[in-house]
C-alpha cells in the first residue's frame, strides 16, 4: 500500500498543479500516533517553495484530487497543520487483509519474483579459533537477511567463507608442536576449545619471548612449503573446527548453499598478482605489495607482506570476481563486523579501478559482550564461546520454567531475538536474565503470544467450534469478517497490514531489527485485543467465528515473522 499510495499522491499532485516543475521525492510514513491514520506524507511542505504556495493550501488541493478518485481503500483523508496529509484505511480494506492472510497463509507477503539475484556471504569463522558470541550475531543477521530477501522475491544464495589459512593457523600448529607434542590429540574431549587455547597460548609465548618468533617463522615456512607432517596436522585440526561450526549451524537451523575457502582464494589471488601489478595503483613498496588509494581518500592497503605472505585483500579480490562470474549474481552482500568498513571500501574501489564495477555492499555490526565482561579477543584468550552462551541459556530456561518441554526452542530463540533487536550500529552487552523475561522486548514474550493464540484455538475446538483449514473458507465465514469493528480489532488489523511493506523495506535497508520491533508490536496489540475482546462466546457464535478466524490470521503472521529471524513459534510454552 505504501508504494501504491506514493503513485496515487504523485498522480494527485500532477492533477492539481500540472507537471511544469520537478516532482519531489514523495515520502510516505506511518504516523507516530495511529490516531492520525495509517499513513502520512509531508509532500505539501516539500512542494511549498517550488509552487510558492502555503503548504496547507497545497495539501487541501492534493486531498481534493485523491478524494475525486473515489478509492475504496481509504475511509478518511485529512489535512493537519502545518501541511501533513493523513490517510486512514477503511475498515473494509483492513478486513480484507485478514481474509487475504487466511487465504494465502505463510505465502502472504511474498513478492513477485525479482530479476536481481543476490549472494549473502556471512559467518566467515576462522578454523583453529573458537566460534564466539560475536560470530553468533553475524550468523543471525546474515541468515535473517537471506530469509527476508527470499520473501521479497529475490533469488538468494547463502554463502560462507571459511578462514582456513593464515598466520593464526601457523601459530596454532606451532603451539601444538611446541607445547603439546606428547599429547594424544585424538583423546581430547573438547577439540575446538583446545585449538582456541593453544592459539592464545602461542600468541602469549611469542609476545613474551621474541626469540620464539624465529622458531615460529621457521615452522610457518615449512608449512607453506607443504611439509607433509604439518599439512596432515592442519587437515586433522581443521576438521575439528569444521565439525564444531557445522554442529552450531545445525543447532541454529542455519544452512548455506555454498562454501568458499580462504586457502583456495589465496592461490587465486597470487596467480592474479602479476596482472594487478600492471595497474598504476597497485605497486611494490619496501618489499611489500600495496594498493595506493590515497587520492580516493582511502589510504594504503597492504596486499602482500614483504615476506611474501598474502593478506585478506589478495583473497577477497578474486573471491568477489568469482561470485559474479561463477554464480551469475547481480549483487553481493558481505556481513562482517563494523571495524572492516574502511577495508571493504578499499576492496570495492580496487575492483572498480580494475574495471569490475558491480553492486557490492558491506553490512556491518558492532561488538557483542556478556554483561559485565571485557571486550573479547582471541589473542588474549578471553573470548566467550558461542556454545557457552547457547548451552547456558537453555539451562536457564530449564531453571526458570522446569515444566517446559521446549527449553532449547525458548533459549536459542531468546538469544537470536535479543541480538537482532538492536541496530547493527549498536554494541550489545548481552544480559541472559533480561533476554529470558516473559514480558518486555524479548523473544519469549513474542513466543508466548503465539502459544497463547494456539491455546485459544485449541479451547475453541474443544468447545465444538468449527475450525476451517483456511480460516474464511465459506461465504458465511468470509462475510463474518465484517463483524470485526472493535477499536482494538482495527488496531491489530492495521499492524497486520504493515507486514508486506516491512519485508520490502528491510530487504532494501538491511535493518533486521525492524522485524523484531514489528513482532513485539504485533504481540502487544494482540494481547491488548484479547484483554478487551472476548474471543470464545457461546452466546454469540458469529462473532466467535469471526474472532477465531482473526486470531488465526494473527497466528500466521506472528509465526512467519519469527520464522524470518530463525525463531521458533511454539504451540505451548
Amino acid at each position: 500500500m505504501k508504494d501504491d499510495l506514493r503513485k496515487i499522491i504523485e498522480k494527485a499532485v500532477s492533477g492539481a498543479f500540472g507537471s511544469d516543475f520537478a516532482m519531489p521525492e514523495i515520502v510516505v510514513d506511518y504516523p507516530k500516533n495511529e490516531t492520525f491514520g495509517d499513513y502520512t506524507t509531508n509532500v505539501a511542505m516539500t512542494l511549498s517553495k517550488e509552487l510558492k504556495k502555503n503548504p496547507m493550501e497545497i495539501a487541501e488541493a492534493i486531498k481534493l484530487q485523491v478524494t475525486s478518485y473515489k478509492l475504496q481503500e481509504f475511509g478518511k483523508i485529512e489535512v493537519v497543520a502545518p501541511g501533513y496529509i493523513n490517510f486512514s484505511l477503511s475498515e473494509k480494506y483492513l478486513q480484507n487483509v485478514v481474509k487475504d492472510i487466511s487465504k494465502k497463509g505463510t505465502s502472504f507477503g511474498e513478492a513477485e519474483k525479482k530479476d536481481k539475484k543476490v549472494m549473502v556471504e556471512y559467518s566467515q569463522p576462522n578454523t583453529h579459533k573458537e566460534f564466539h558470541i560475536g560470530h553468533l550475531r553475524n550468523v543471525f543477521i546474515g541468515s535473517s537477511l537471506v530469509n527476508i530477501l527470499r520473501k521479497s522475491g529475490h533469488e538468494t544464495i547463502a554463502a560462507n567463507y571459511i578462514g582456513d589459512t593464515g598466520t593464526h593457523i601457523a601459530k596454532c600448529l606451532w603451539g601444538i608442536s611446541k607445547f603439546h607434542a606428547d599429547k594424544n590429540l585424538d583423546q581430547l574431549e573438547d577439540k575446538a576449545q583446545f585449538l582456541g587455547k593453544v592459539y592464545s597460548e602461542a600468541v602469549k609465548a611469542i609476545g613474551e619471548n621474541p626469540q620464539l618468533e624465529e622458531e615460529f617463522k621457521a615452522l610457518q615456512k615449512k608449512f607453506e612449503q607443504g611439509d607433509a607432517e604439518l599439512v596432515a596436522l592442519w587437515e586433522k585440526t581443521k576438521k575439528w573446527s569444521l565439525d564444531e561450526f557445522y554442529g552450531i549451524y545445525d543447532e541454529l537451523g542455519v544452512k548455506f548453499d555454498v562454501y568458499f575457502w580462504e586457502s583456495e582464494e589465496e592461490k587465486a589471488g597470487m596467480e592474479m598478482l602479476p596482472k594487478l601489478l600492471e595497474t598504476d595503483f597497485i605497486k611494490e613498496s619496501q618489499g611489500a605489495t600495496i594498493a595506493d588509494l590515497e587520492k580516493y581518500g582511502l589510504g594504503i592497503l597492504v596486499l602482500v607482506r614483504k615476506d611474501g605472505s598474502a593478506l585478506y585483500g589478495m583473497k577477497d579480490i578474486p573471491l568477489a570476481i568469482r561470485k559474479f562470474k561463477e554464480y551469475g549474481i547481480d549483487k553481493s552482500i558481505v556481513v562482517v563486523d563494523i571495524r572492516q568498513g574502511l577495508y571493504f571500501k578499499q576492496i570495492f574501489k580496487i575492483l572498480e579501478l580494475m574495471g569490475f564495477e558491480k553492486d557490492m555492499e558491506h553490512v556491518g555490526y558492532e561488538f557483542v559482550s556478556l554483561k559485565g565482561s571485557e571486550t573479547m579477543s582471541s589473542r588474549k584468550g578471553n573470548i566467550i564461546p558461542a556454545r557457552f552462551l547457547m548451552d547456558r541459556m537453555v539451562e536457564k530456561v530449564q531453571e526458570k520454567f522446569p515444566q517446559t518441554k521446549i527449553a532449547k526452542e525458548i533459549g536459542l530463540g531468546a538469544v537470536k531475538f535479543y541480538m537482532l533487536k538492536y541496530s547493527g550500529q549498536s554494541k550489545i552487552e548481552f544480559d541472559m536474565d533480561e533476554a529470558l523475561r516473559l514480558e518486555g522486548a524479548t523473544g519469549p514474550y513474542v513466543q508466548y503470544a503465539h502459544a497463547r493464540i494456539c491455546g485459544i484455538l485449541q479451547k475453541a475446538q474443544e468447545a465444538g467450534f468449527h475450525m476451517p483449514k483456511t480460516e474464511f473458507d465459506s461465504e458465511s465465514e468470509s462475510n463474518s469478517v465484517g463483524l470485526l469493528t472493535h477499536e482494538k480489532e482495527i488496531s491489530l488489523m492495521r499492524e497486520l497490514n504493515k507486514f508486506t511493506a516491512l519485508i520490502e523495506e528491510v530487504a532494501m535497508t538491511n535493518d533486521i531489527n525492524k522485524i523484531t520491533h514489528y513482532a513485539l508490536s504485533l504481540a502487544d496489540k494482540f494481547h491488548s485485543f484479547y484483554n478487551d475482546c472476548k474471543v470464545i462466546d457461546q452466546e454469540n457464535p458469529e462473532i466467535t467465528k469471526a474472532r477465531l478466524a482473526f486470531v488465526g490470521a494473527v497466528k500466521i503472521i506472528l509465526a512467519e515473522t519469527l520464522s524470518l529471524i530463525g525463531v521458533s513459534a511454539p504451540e505451548k510454552m
